[in-house]
């Protein structure tokens, strides 16, 4: 485009920029496909594309309108999209085109986050977690991830030895037996791969319930299994808080 295209102009050089990258994606050559049909194929395997699904067709159309213009003769364009709408489309394309990675924007990166060992203090941490307003707080050996010390894990400790209090001596290996990822009674916990992007993060919130347990805590490690070292995670408040999306 030049120094002075027109609004429609770079309205319609991002429209054809989109449909290129879709057509790449979706490993398309030879064969046409309307637009929209391959906003709605690429739906099905990106949650960017479904986020902004509406606004991509509307977008779509209004390019129709663009270039199937009647009165080309007299009227050309017939219709100069708003600045924010030319804003908006471009803004769409670079986000699809370098998708966001959790890793490197809303997570709390492993030298950020605040854990514990099996041999802490559990009343010492309890005091991190009031002053803090942590939810979770990881119990790390060796650096790998042994299990998650909750309010959860609170409470169902003292249900389970029908105590309302605990002392001041007690460690976190006294709640071993209620850490393990698996073993919390009304959450659950996610691992996902180090490239995982943030529209992916967001739709596990979104989805939120599994077996009737509310998902806490994504955490993230090099290849999304839980015996590998944490390189992040990533929590409600971390996605409710992500400022940059569109």
């Amino acid at each position: 485009m030049g120094a002075h295209s027109t609004n429609a102009e770079k309205f319609l050089s991002i429209y054809n920029a989109l449909e290129l990258h879709m057509k790449k994606s979706l490993h398309l050559k030879g064969d046409h496909q309307g637009h929209t049909t391959l906003i709605r194929k690429m739906e099905e395997k990106n949650g960017l594309f479904r986020r902004h699904s509406d606004a991509l067709k509307a977008f779509a159309n209004l390019r129709n309108v663009i270039v199937h213009n009647p009165h080309s003769k007299e009227i050309q364009p017939i219709a100069e999209p708003h600045d924010k709408i030319v804003e908006k489309y471009d803004k769409i394309l670079n986000t699809v085109m370098n998708p966001p990675v959790a890793l490197n924007t809303i997570a709390i990166r492993a030298q950020k986050v605040y854990s514990t060992t099996l041999e802490a203090n559990a009343l010492e941490v309890m005091k991190e977690m009031n002053k803090h307003t942590y939810t979770h707080v990881p119990v790390l050996k060796d650096g790998k991830l042994v299990g998650v010390f909750s309010e959860n894990t609170i409470f169902s400790f003292l249900v389970k030895e029908q105590i309302l209090a605990t002392d001041d001596t007690i460690s976190i290996q006294e709640f071993a037996d209620l850490i393990p990822v698996d073993k919390h009674e009304s959450e659950y916990f996610e691992f996902v791969p180090r490239d995982t992007l943030v529209t992916d993060i967001e739709e596990m919130f979104q989805n939120g319930l599994k077996d009737q347990k509310r998902i806490s805590v994504v955490f993230i490690t090099e290849t999304g299994k839980s015996s590998e070292k944490i390189l992040g995670l990533v929590t409600a408040w971390d996605i409710a808080g992500y400022t940059n999306r569109i």
